[in-house]
């Protein structure tokens, strides 16, 4: 698996905080300096986790998380506060704290989403949910479209033949008709591309199959 990114919303030098060294180490660790920045990086490269530092800003956060929660409701949230607080987070740590109490959480809510959700590129597909979220919409998916999107996220940037993906989702070998293969590349294309009929991600190889081309794969 890949090495989980985990999103920052703090300042990187706050006295006293040695985390954010800490989770550089072990992470692929962005930081940001406001909620609103956050959702912007957030929807392109999805993180495993967003950690939202409020005392490291001297602000409550709460409508931070709140807004966070609105645009990002299947990222988990990590608030650190100061105080009493009321917080939609997954994660509610009071201040101060160490980073391995932090560290403890992360590794908990990266747990809980490993086997459910596969971060690829600009996406994020909840299996048992059969959800896709892109930077423009959230879909919900057929189980033959998510089972064949999901072989894709998987295996980014490998050509997969039409041979193998008939043997993966519809356990068949049979390649006389291969209409519903064409037709379910079809909808995931209608899902994750801006223009469809000119796709960037979901790419065709003539004469073999297709290729899923995006940057900054999540686990897979």
């Amino acid at each position: 698996m890949s090495t989980a990114k985990v999103l920052l919303i703090g300042r990187s030098q706050v006295k006293g905080a040695s985390y954010p060294a800490s989770l550089k180490k072990r992470y692929d660790l962005t930081i940001v300096p406001n909620g609103k920045q956050a959702e912007l990086v957030a929807a392109h490269h999805r993180p495993h986790v967003i950690v939202l530092d409020a005392v490291s800003l001297r602000t409550p956060g709460d409508r931070i998380c709140y807004s966070l929660r609105a645009a990002l409701p299947d990222i988990p949230l990590i608030h650190i506060h100061e105080g009493s607080v009321n917080s939609p987070a997954d994660v509610r740590l009071s201040h101060p704290i160490s980073w391995r109490k932090l560290l403890n959480s992360i590794e908990r809510l990266i747990t809980l989403t490993d086997d459910e959700i596969i971060l690829c590129g600009p996406f994020s597909l909840n299996i048992p949910r059969r959800t896709l979220m892109t930077p423009q919409q959230e879909t919900q998916l057929t189980p033959k479209v998510a089972q064949l999107l999901e072989v894709f996220m998987r295996h980014p940037g490998e050509t997969l033949d039409r041979k193998t993906l008939m043997e993966q989702v519809w356990n068949t070998d049979y390649m006389g008709d291969t209409r519903t293969l064409d037709v379910h590349i079809r909808w995931i294309r209608q899902a994750i591309e801006t223009n469809p009929n000119k796709p960037c991600f979901l790419k065709t190889v003539r004469g073999i199959g297709y290729c899923l081309m995006v940057t900054g794969n999540g686990k897979h």
